[in-house]
């Protein structure tokens, strides 16, 4: 499997997030602030994908 497949694969979850503010991630889709730090961006982001997210 080449990257490009990897990537297409792949969804880049940091779109779903502001991150020109001061105060860390802001979640475009629910306004949200979120920890960038670890896992944080990437749960977040599951939430929104799961069947009860909103």
């Amino acid at each position: 499997m080449t990257e490009e497949e990897v990537d297409a694969s792949q969804p880049d979850i940091m779109n779903i997030y502001d991150t020109a503010t001061d105060v860390g991630l802001v979640c475009r889709v629910c306004g949200s602030l979120v920890a960038s730090a670890g896992e944080y961006p990437r749960a977040h982001w599951d939430w929104h994908e799961a069947s009860n997210g909103a």
